[in-house]
């Protein structure tokens, strides 16, 4: 691992900023403006080393979850005769067979990025799909909901870990 990494090269750079420079300057626009342009620095270096790891495991808990879904989905589309839901599910099941995502270790952090994106618009379309032609409440709609809700418990979760603000001493 390369040390120091960016996030506490950038974390420097907004404590040199606040320590050395911001005293220098006096009261006025230029002063809020470099305040301002430090609390910037501080918020991406605070996240800017855990984006690649949380991006991966957002990842693999949406694609793991949907692929759980798939059968579920498809068995409501059947027994409801749901057209919407069916193409959501063969839409579904071309996201995993033409993944955006190649097949490497380290994948770049635009490249989780774009799949992350692929990957909440699929279940955006799924959330649009349950709710357009409402059926009854079936066993299966409801195992879906109870999935969907743990997945966003999950994904909200993994973004507070990585966003909330450290605690200065």
């Amino acid at each position: 691992m390369i040390k120091p990494t960016i996030g506490e090269l950038l974390s420097g750079v907004a404590t040199g900023l606040r320590e050395r420079v911001l005293p220098e300057i006096p009261a006025g626009t230029t002063r809020r403006q470099i305040q301002a342009a430090i609390g910037i620095i501080a918020r991406v270096a605070l996240v800017w080393d855990k984006t690649a790891p949380y991006l991966c495991a957002d990842n693999e808990d949406i694609e793991e979850t949907l692929g759980r879904m798939l059968p579920v989905l498809e068995r409501v589309a059947a027994k409801e005769g749901n057209a919407r839901i069916g193409a959501v599910s063969t839409k579904l099941r071309a996201t995993f067979e033409d993944s955006t995502q190649p097949a490497q270790p380290f994948p770049s952090a635009e490249v989780l990025g774009a799949r992350n994106l692929e990957l909440q618009k699929t279940l955006a379309e799924i959330q649009e799909a349950m709710h357009e032609n409402f059926a009854d409440e079936s066993a299966d709609r409801k195992e879906l909901k109870a999935t969907l809700y743990a997945l966003f418990h999950r994904m909200l979760t993994r973004e507070l870990e990585i966003t909330r603000p450290a605690r200065r001493p």
